[in-house]
C-alpha cells in the first residue's frame, strides 16, 4: 500500500509541477486593488490572466478565514494555489484578494463579518466586469470552507456571480458547527497536555490488553476466549472515549453559550479563562489569553449567529457543492444535506462528494502514510473546470 501511495503521489507531484510550469509560462500576473463597498476598505490582490485575447471565463477565489495568516503549505492555501494553477492552465482567469488586514489590504480580519466578506467578493466580481479580456457572462466565485459560505451569500445578492463553487462549506448554523468540531478553538490552543495524556493513557491500555491476551494464550485459553477478552477491553475503552468526547462537546457548547450571552468582552473573557483553567489545569496563560481573545472577536461572535439557511433560498445561479467524505472538521454528509435543503428551489445545483479526501480535499491515505505535502485530489479541479465550461 505504501509503495502504491508513493507512486500515486509521484504522479500527482509530476502533474502539479506541470500545471505550475505551464501556468507560469502561459499566464500574465497583475497586481490589482479593489475598494469594497463595506466601509470603503481597499483590498489588494493578484489577477492571473491566461495568454491570448480572450474573452476568458474568470473566478474569484475565497479562502478559509485566516488563510493569509497560515503557512503557504496549509491545506486551504495548497488547495487554492493548486486550483489556481490548474484553472489558468485551462484558460480561466483567477483573482484572489488578500483578506482584510493582510497583504496590504485595509481593515482587520478579526472584525470582518461574513456580510463584509460577501461585499468584498461582490467588489471583486465588479472589478472583473470592467476587464475587456473577460467574459462577463461567466464570472464566478469559488470558496473553501467559510469562503464557500461567503460565495453562497454573494450568490444571493442582486449583483450575483454567474456561478458558485462551494468547497467544504457549512450547512449548519455557526454555533452548532463550532461546537461540534473536534476542538472549536484548536487553531489557537492546539493540543493541551491534558488531552495528550488522555490519548497516551488509551494507547497504554491497548498495549496492556495485548500483553494480557498473550498471557491468556500461554495459560491455555483458546482463540475465542482471547478474542472475547480483547472485545471486552475494546468496548470498555470505546465507552470511555465516548464519555470524553461528550464531556468535551458539553464544555465547548457551554463556552459558546457564555460568548453568546455575554456581550461585554472583559466579563466574557474572565468567565472563559476560568472555564479553560478548570478543564485544562496545565494550560499556559498565554494560550488562555489568545484563545479567549479569539472567541470574543467581532468576527467570531458574528459567525456564532450565522445561519446559512437564511440566504440559500435566494441563490438562483448555478451552484456546485464539493465535499470530502473524510472531512474531520465537519460532518460532511450532514452539512451537504443541509446545503441542498436550503438550495432546493434552485434547479441548477450539482453535488460531488469524494471518498478518501479531507476538508482541504487532500488524500487522507497519503497523509496517514506520512506524505508531505499531502497531495490534493486531481479530480476536483477537473470537475470544477467542467462545471465552469458548462456555463454557457
Amino acid at each position: 500500500m505504501r509503495q502504491f501511495l508513493a507512486v500515486l503521489v509521484s504522479c500527482y507531484l509530476l502533474l502539479a509541477g506541470t500545471f505550475r510550469a505551464q501556468a507560469d509560462a502561459f499566464d500574465r500576473v497583475e497586481a490589482v486593488a479593489v475598494t469594497s463597498p463595506a466601509g470603503g476598505v481597499r483590498l489588494n490582490g493578484t489577477l492571473r490572466l491566461p495568454k491570448g485575447g480572450g474573452p476568458f471565463p474568470a473566478v474569484v477565489l475565497l479562502a478559509e478565514r485566516g488563510a493569509d495568516l497560515s503557512d503557504p503549505n496549509s491545506g486551504s492555501n495548497q488547495l487554492l494555489g493548486s486550483l489556481a494553477d490548474y484553472l489558468v492552465n485551462q484558460g480561466i482567469a483567477v483573482l484572489r484578494l488578500h483578506e482584510r488586514g493582510q497583504g496590504g489590504s485595509g481593515g482587520s480580519i478579526a472584525t470582518t463579518t461574513l456580510a463584509e466578506r460577501s461585499a468584498d467578493a461582490i467588489a471583486a466580481l465588479n472589478y472583473l466586469r470592467t476587464r475587456p479580456q473577460l467574459d462577463v457572462t461567466r464570472l464566478g466565485l469559488i470558496g473553501h470552507g467559510e469562503g464557500g459560505n461567503v460565495a453562497l451569500l454573494a450568490g444571493a445578492q442582486p449583483l450575483a456571480p454567474s456561478f458558485v463553487v462551494a468547497l467544504a462549506a457549512a450547512g449548519l448554523p455557526g454555533r452548532e458547527l463550532l461546537a461540534s468540531q473536534p476542538i472549536m478553538y484548536g487553531k489557537v490552543l492546539g493540543d493541551d497536555s491534558t488531552d495528550v495524556q488522555r490519548r497516551r493513557k488509551y494507547r497504554q491500555e491497548q498495549a496492556v490488553a495485548l500483553v494480557e491476551a498473550e498471557k491468556l494464550r500461554a495459560h491455555g485459553s483458546n482463540a475465542a476466549q482471547v478474542q472475547t477478552y480483547l472485545d471486552q477491553q475494546h468496548l470498555r475503552q470505546k465507552a470511555a472515549m465516548r464519555r470524553d468526547a461528550e464531556s468535551s462537546l458539553k464544555h465547548q457548547r457551554d463556552m459558546l453559550e457564555i460568548v453568546r450571552q455575554t456581550p461585554d468582552n472583559s466579563q466574557a473573557q474572565a468567565i472563559l479563562s476560568n472555564m479553560m483553567r478548570q478543564r485544562y489545569p496545565n494550560i499556559a496563560p498565554a494560550d488562555v489569553q489568545a484563545t479567549v481573545h479569539t472567541l470574543t472577536t467581532p468576527a467570531y461572535r458574528n459567525f456564532l449567529g450565522f445561519d446559512p439557511q437564511l440566504a440559500l433560498a435566494q441563490v438562483q445561479c448555478p451552484v456546485l457543492l464539493l465535499q470530502g467524505d473524510e472531512d474531520a472538521e465537519m460532518n460532511a454528509p450532514l452539512n451537504l444535506a443541509l446545503l441542498k435543503k436550503g438550495l432546493r428551489r434552485n434547479p441548477r445545483v450539482a453535488e460531488i462528494h469524494y471518498a478518501g479526501l479531507n476538508h482541504a480535499l487532500q488524500i487522507t491515505s497519503a497523509i496517514a502514510a506520512g506524505m508531505s505535502p499531502p497531495p490534493i485530489s486531481l479530480d476536483a479541479p477537473a470537475d470544477i473546470r467542467a462545471f465552469i465550461a458548462g456555463q454557457k
